[in-house]
This record gives C-alpha cells, structure tokens and sequence, in this order.
C-alpha cells in the first residue's frame, strides 16, 4: 500500500505540473507553445523603425476623422512616476509614455526597448512609444458611430493657452494636480494630471448631433518591457503569453488573447461594463468609466516589430453604448501591476482580477503570499532574495508537523506492508472479504492510508499560490540577489549552449540544477524501502521537474530550492530521531 500511495503521490505531482499549461489559460496566461498567432521573428539585415508597429487600424475603427485634420502639436508631462507626450489629435491622446520613478524602485524600471526594437538593460521602461500624430492612434478618443459605421473622433484640438505649460512642457511635482483643457468641434476635453499616481483622468462634454451612439476607444495596446530567454526571439515569449485584452461586466472578467483573436473581428460583449484593460506580464492599461457602457469591445491585430517577419500583438479595447450627447469621465491608468496601486482603482478592487492571482480557492493565499513578501522587505530592507530564504523558512515551520505527520504515517506502512501483502493473496477472489481484513488490519496497527496523502493535499493551494506570485509579481523585476543572480524576473542563466534542448532550452541555468539535487536527496530518504520501478519513474520527474524550471524565473526556483533542502534536513532528522 506504500508503494501504490507514493506512487500516487508521484502523479498528483506530474498532473499538477501537466495541468499548468490549462490552469494558466482559464485564469488568462496562455503557455508560449499556444500563441499561434504571432509569427517568429527571423533575423533581418536591415531594421525597420517602430512606425511600423501601427501599420493598420482594428477592424471595428475607421482610420477617417469625422472632422478636418489641423496642425499636430505635442504636448509633454513629467511628473515624478512618468514623462509622456501626449497629442492635440483626439484632445489629448497619449503616444509616448515612459515610466522613470527613481526614488524608490528604480529596479523595477529599467531595462526596456528603444523606438527601434532594440533591447538594453539602460533603458527606462516604455509602454508606448512616439511613432507620429496621426488619427490611427487613439489612447484614448471618442468613437462616434455614424450611419452605422464607427469613425475615431481623433482629429486635432485646440488646446487653451496655461501659465503652466512652459516651451511645450507641463510639469507636475509631488502633491500636484494640474490641468489642461481641448476642444474641438463638439467636444471640450479637460485631462486632469496627478503628479502621484499613474493615472490620468480625461473629462469629455460632447453633443454629435449626427451620430448613433459614441464609444471611448484604446487602440495604441501597450508596448513589451521583457527580453527574450531565447536567442531566436526578440522579446519575451514569456511576457506574451501574459499579454491580454479584458472587459469587467456584472463582477465577471472577459478576456480575450491574442492567440485565439488575431485576425478576426472584435469580440463585443453586450453586457454593462465597469471598465476594459490591457496587460503584458508586468505592466498594464486601465480605462474605468464614471458610467457604465452598455458593451465592451476587445479586439487583437499583429504588427511590425522590428523586421518583416518579426510581429508583435497590438491589443485595442474599448467601451460603447454610450448616447451621442453627454460628459464621461474616463479614468485611464497606464504603469506597473504593482498591486498597492490597482487596488486603488475602483472602489471594489476589481482591477486587481486582472493580475491572474489565481482560482478563486487560491487567490487569498496568493494574496497572503504577496502581502508577507513586500512586508518583510519593506520592514527589514533586504533584497527580495533573503526575502525568498526567510518565507521558505517561514513555510517549513508551517508546513513541518504535516510533514512528520507523513512521514510517520509512511513508516507506518512499511511495517504493514507485509501483512497487508498477505491478507491480499488469501483474500484476492474475495473482494468484500479482502476490504472487511484490510480495515481490520489498518485499525488494529493504527494505519490510515489517507493520512500520507491529506498533508499534500493540504500544501498544493499553498505551493500553487508561491508559483503564481513568484512567477509574475513585478516586485521581483530587476530584483538581483548575489553573483550571478541579477535578476530574479528571468532564469539565472549563467551560459548559453551551441544548442537547444527539448523543454531545457538553449542556455544553462543553475538554480534549477540545485533544486533538482534537493529532491533527489529527498527522494533518497522517503524511497528507501520503494521498488526499483517506482523508483526510476521518480527520477524521472525529478529530471523532468530540472528541464521546465530551466525557464523559470530565478525567484521561483530559488524558493523552491531553499525549500526542499529545508525539507531534506527534516526529514533526515525524523530518520534519526527514530
């Protein structure tokens, strides 16, 4: 009965692990493997600019004005979290948007591509880059449905002349709130700028006395911050299977990805909406309205990244429904998923569904998991690295009696296992009779055969919320801990190979080597008295376990490393203790 318990055991792992690739894509993060939407980049002689990147409008926008194009002016805002240049066209459309807080999480920020697709680790992070003042970009305008046919309002404003704005620029300090005011023929626009937070709020007073209905529209998508951990690809493949498109209506999260949308029409779902976002893995978009549409709208296009074949997923969103006259005040929030700050947006924390924290059993261990490790680095001013060391020791005393607990019912078993043998063969045509023994002979030794396993079962919400933060919390983005661990967002690599390997591939991590050496110590303990099959196929999953960590995030592994040593000294001193 030991063997066919640690043998179950074993392949609760392994489907926990196969599972992954579904659970990531009901709570929205799809595998890399999925994404057959976007074509892999190929190397190309010559390098096209990122004016590219917005080469066709979504399908449900026309690229027309409903009014004459006037002369293009650019507007730039610095306050102290970003600096963005923002065009007269649509009264204030943001085309340029750069996050360079410095003060306290400079980490986080740094590392990001140039307007020509270019990674470097000294670049500043930017979400969107300024490509031309054109009508095709929209972040965000008013969309006016006229005869049937949705056309951007996204021509040129006026702007009213402020003391404030100084040589084209208006800067807004600490504790600040500035304004700036556009209008245009049916339209004044008041865009409302706070100098402490990401977001800016947009105030439009509209009468289209022609049109159907108006929506509020973002087509400009976000811009990738994360570099590729594969030689073949220039961004992160990892943050685009994050990437996607959501919708929030009746307290339930739509979403669509870019795998399954590209190429098609957009997705519109008829029900209220409190608001529409866009994502990648660290940073996202969030457009909230002060009344609730009558639709939402959600839509993936692909575009040049850098070369001819080298495409990137441009995610649009919008809100409609609303009526042809009236004032909306748009909320629009662009920065990091810190989630202090999109907790904050909404008054019911709804934004925050976004952060893919899990099923709804996982996610206030998620949460709890996300709270401990920015309140231990925050109380002690440590790296995030001994930040990861203490958590695991935390989770070692926590989880420890359950971990005797089995323990000491697996050598419970063993000494069973005999005699359970025995009952089996005199009793196997008798399989009432074979039950009838076996709970006797259970009773009698005080074995419960589901006791080994209930503490598993117990720790997998815990271990699975670990995975989850771990793997994408932007707290650890740019994190370093020692040596060659400089960045606890992306795998510890320490050498590339003149080759890729199925699952592993291309590059040699360490971590995950380490932690492979942990579960084999492990395995060494608790298998002793297991039969060499059962055997081999653990050694099995402990290399298959090597081979997917490769490209995890170096934080993830190094938790999980920490752990299973912890785990290892236990269970030795549990041996010797008896």
């Amino acid at each position: 009965m030991s063997t066919q318990r640690n043998i179950l055991a074993a392949i609760l792992i392994f489907g926990i692990f196969m599972l992954i690739p579904q659970y990531m894509e009901m709570v929205g993060v799809i595998p890399e493997e999925n994404s057959v939407g976007v074509v892999s980049p190929k190397p190309t002689g010559e390098e096209k600019p990122l004016l590219d990147i917005y080469g066709s409008a979504p399908v449900a926008l026309e690229k027309n004005p409903l009014l004459s194009t006037e002369a293009s002016e650019v507007l730039t805002i610095i306050t102290p979290l970003y600096k963005a240049n923002i065009s007269n066209h649509g009264g204030g459309s943001v085309v340029y948007y750069k996050i360079h807080e410095t003060k306290n999480q400079t980490q986080r920020y740094v590392g990001g591509y140039d307007s020509l697709g270019v990674y470097s680790k000294a670049n500043n992070v930017v979400l969107l880059h300024d490509v031309g003042h054109t009508s095709d970009h929209c972040a965000p305008c008013l969309s006016v449905k006229d005869e049937g046919v949705f056309k951007k309002h996204n021509q040129a404003f006026s702007r009213k002349a402020s003391l404030d704005i100084i040589n084209g620029v208006l800067e807004v300090g600490v504790g600040e709130v500035k304004e700036i005011y556009y209008e245009s023929e049916g339209v004044q626009k008041t865009l409302i700028v706070d100098g402490d937070s990401f977001s800016i709020n947009h105030l439009f007073d509209y009468d289209f006395k022609r049109a159907d209905e108006v929506e509020v529209a973002w087509t400009s998508g976000i811009f990738p911050s994360e570099p590729s951990i594969n030689s073949s690809s220039s961004y992160s493949s990892d943050e685009l299977s994050y990437s996607s498109a959501y919708a929030y209506q009746n307290e339930s999260l739509e979403s669509i990805t870019q795998s399954s949308q590209v190429g098609l029409p957009p997705e519109v779902f008829n029900e209220k909406t409190d608001w529409v976002a866009i994502r990648t893995k660290f940073f996202g978009m969030v457009m909230l309205a002060n009344k609730k549409s009558n639709y939402a709208s959600l839509s993936s296009e692909n575009f040049l990244f850098r070369g001819e074949d080298d495409i990137l997923p441009i995610y649009s969103a919008s809100m409609g429904g609303y009526p042809s006259r009236g004032k909306l005040d748009i909320k629009t929030y662009l920065g990091p998923l810190d989630v202090d700050r999109i907790d904050l947006l909404g008054e019911d924390k709804s934004v925050s569904s976004i952060m893919n924290f899990g099923w709804s059993i996982i996610q206030p261990f998620s949460r709890a998991v996300l709270w401990t490790v920015k309140t231990i680095h925050n109380s002690l001013g440590i790296n995030y690295g001994f930040v990861l060391i203490i958590i695991a020791l935390l989770m070692r005393i926590i989880t420890g009696p359950l971990t005797r607990k089995s323990y000491e019912s697996s050598a419970k078993m063993k000494v069973v296992a005999p005699l359970q043998k025995k009952v089996q063969e005199k009793y196997k045509n008798d399989p009432q009779r074979l039950q009838q023994e076996m709970g006797k002979l259970w009773k009698e030794h005080g074995v419960n055969p589901v006791s080994g396993c209930l503490p598993m079962l117990i720790q997998w919400p815990i271990l699975m919320s670990f995975f989850i933060v771990f793997r994408s919390t932007i707290e650890f983005r740019g994190a370093s801990f020692f040596g060659w661990i400089s960045d606890l967002s992306q795998p510890d690599y320490l050498f590339a190979l003149p080759f890729e390997i199925p699952l592993y591939g291309g590059a040699v991590a360490i971590l995950p080597i380490l932690m492979g050496i942990s579960m084999f110590l492990t395995m060494k303990i608790t298998m002793q008295a297991t039969d060499d099959t059962q055997k081999t196929f653990m050694y099995f999953m402990n290399v298959f376990f090597i081979l997917i960590f490769n490209s995890f995030p170096s934080g993830l592994t190094l938790y999980y490393t920490i752990f299973n040593f912890l785990s290892y000294q236990q269970q030795l001193s549990i041996k010797n203790s008896k």
